[in-house]
């Protein structure tokens, strides 16, 4: 006897895009609502139903602000709305704020700090898990002391002439400790604005653009890593080269640098696997250093370092951000199982952002605890391959003998990874004890795929 079956019927998105709606036409001080709700309601496939309701039992910003109570689908709806916020950022500085009229290369005509006070320039692909498990897409100023991350408080100017289009704030409570950083976007180019981040506090005439309520405030983050963020848009404030726009650092700050981004809104986006991939601004992301006129860019590539104290070679360049090879291993990854937490479902199996023969595993979780771990990759064979060529069909692959200044949890004593490229869209991978030397297979592999769950 056939056991009868039931289906739910397919889920009726009108209420969800009514509350969409609803955001944008009550948000009319908020001049990028309109391209936010837009990327809201194109991103509904990407919402488990669950996130859906929510929006709809409580509205956008209701639901945004209790973002925690999802548990485990958080992350869904953390990287959709920020995705859209970065959408609606880049509408706003385009269409509704003074645009410059210099092309982007060589449009920065000063240092943010004085040459002697820059001790290195972090070339693109910075990795740091979790909050940094796969490339970064910008660069970082390391200043002195940023090592020992004792660093004082230090003043920054604007690299160019330009208009201040945004700012946002972000308050973190990570392990009981609090504080409160700034970003900042301003335009200087035809189609492109950069952007400062971790700036510790900000000039009069900036913090005068923010003595109101801001746009919209919401939290991401995961248990014991928590940020608020809150946004001011549709700024125009005027600034010219070498005016004075905040500090970076502190002693009484966690942050040793000071972080920036070129972003160029005209070009085409960078390739990626997933076309859902919605990482801030990475798809956009430029070198900055070649933003610079010819002498300060010489100078700042003459600088390049990485937060391990490791000077660039020249095979690195200005580093790299996306890095994704369909068929193979190298790229972004997300793991299969609902994680509770943002970044915590990334891997990343990329390239050193300081010595081109090098590359990394990168972690957030589930496949070991946080950290990275750095080798020398290898044109053949079975152990420490370039990523890049260990193809589906090639079988199961194995990494050790990682450098001194990686910063991955160890098994205990050598330690290794066991990864094999199952199909187009498939990673299985593995932490274990012992070297690639002997009895190289899986006991109990991690499964993750090219696109986020």
């Amino acid at each position: 006897m056939a056991v009868p079956t039931t289906s739910q019927p397919p889920y009726d998105d009108g209420p969800y895009l009514g509350s969409i709606s609803d955001f944008v036409a009550t948000s009319t001080d908020w001049l990028a609502a309109p391209a936010i709700g837009d990327c809201m309601a194109r991103s509904s496939s990407q919402l488990p139903v669950a996130v859906k309701n929510l929006i709809v039992d409580l509205g956008m910003l209701g639901a945004v602000q209790q973002m925690d109570s999802l548990g485990a689908l958080q992350p869904s709806l953390g990287q959709v709305w920020s995705g859209c916020m970065a959408e609606g950022e880049q509408v706003v500085t385009t269409t509704l704020a003074p645009e410059a009229t210099v092309p982007c290369q060589g449009s920065l005509t000063r240092l943010p700090f004085d040459l002697n006070v820059i001790q290195g320039v972090v070339p693109l692909g910075h990795l740091n898990p979790p909050e940094h498990t796969q490339p970064t897409d910008h660069h970082y100023f390391l200043l002195p002391g940023w090592a020992n991350e004792n660093v004082a408080s230090t003043p920054f100017v604007a690299p160019a002439d330009g208009y201040l289009t945004g700012l946002a704030s972000y308050s973190s409570n990570s392990s009981g400790s609090m504080f409160t950083d700034w970003q900042m976007s301003v335009n200087v180019c035809v189609n492109g604005y950069i952007k400062f981040g971790h700036v510790s506090t900000l000039s009069e005439e900036v913090q005068a653009l923010v003595d109101r309520e801001p746009g919209t405030c919401s939290s991401y983050g995961y248990a014991g890593n928590m940020t608020e963020q809150c946004y001011w848009y549709g700024l125009s404030q005027v600034v010219s080269a070498g005016d004075l726009l905040g500090t970076a650092a502190g002693f009484d700050t966690p942050n040793s640098a000071l972080d920036f981004w070129a972003l160029d809104r005209s070009g085409p986006l960078h390739d990626v696997i997933d076309p859902s991939y919605e990482h801030g601004d990475a798809r956009i992301a430029q070198c900055g250093l070649d933003w610079f006129t010819d002498d300060l860019r010489t100078a700042l590539y003459g600088r390049r370092l990485n937060f391990r104290g490791i000077v660039a070679d020249a095979e690195v360049g200005c580093g790299k951000v996306i890095q994704d090879v369909a068929g193979t291993a190298k790229g972004l990854w997300y793991a299969t199982v609902p994680i509770d937490g943002r970044w915590l479902d990334e891997l990343a199996l990329v390239d050193d952002n300081a010595l081109g023969d090098h590359q990394v595993v990168s972690v957030a979780s589930t496949v070991s605890n946080a950290g990275y771990w750095v080798f020398q990759k290898r044109s053949s064979g079975t152990v420490n391959r370039d990523f890049a060529q260990v193809a589906v069909g090639s079988g199961i692959h194995c990494y050790d003998t990682f450098t001194a200044d990686s910063n991955g949890p160890s098994q205990g004593g050598a330690d290794r990874f066991v990864i094999k490229v199952v199909d187009d869209s498939t990673l299985h991978i593995e932490h274990q004890s012992g070297s690639c030397s002997s009895g190289v297979s899986f006991q109990s592999p991690h499964v993750y795929s090219r696109y986020q769950q």
